[in-house]
């Protein structure tokens, strides 16, 4: 198995994941949702397989609302969401856009759906690329 790799937008912070990465699991939670602008998508790691390297870019901050005192891995110098955590747990969430291929993943779960906006329920057109000149203008409300 190789290693999946990934980054933030910018570069500065990379990180590789030497085992398996779970499937995909999208949660709903309000502090997800103001922390990533949406429902955030994650796959997950051992600690043991993530190695990270660009730390000096990564920001560390408590989650305000958790539960679980985890807390969120983003980078200093753009802002990507990188990682979520929980003290104890053996594994390391991570943002599955962050990954440089994230193919092979599928969709396991979405939680905290209780929290979801109605706008991220399935049933709206789905485009390959950007949106269609000949596609319908969207509301303005």
């Amino acid at each position: 198995m190789s290693p999946r790799t990934g980054s933030c937008l910018c570069g500065a912070v990379r990180f590789s994941v030497s085992g398996p990465v779970r499937d995909v699991v999208v949660c709903h939670c309000v502090e997800c949702r103001r922390w990533a602008g949406g429902a955030w998508s994650a796959t997950a790691a051992h600690r043991d397989d993530l190695t990270v390297t660009g730390e000096e870019a990564l920001r560390w901050e408590p989650s305000p609302a958790s539960a679980t005192s985890a807390r969120r891995g983003t980078c200093l110098t753009c802002g990507s969401s990188l990682f979520w955590e929980a003290p104890g747990r053996p594994t390391v969430s991570i943002g599955v856009g962050a990954l440089d291929d994230a193919g092979g993943l599928e969709l396991a779960a979405h939680i905290y759906v209780d929290h979801a906006q109605e706008w991220e329920q399935p049933g709206a057109p789905a485009y390959p690329q950007g949106y269609p000149e000949t596609a319908p203008p969207p509301a303005w409300r």
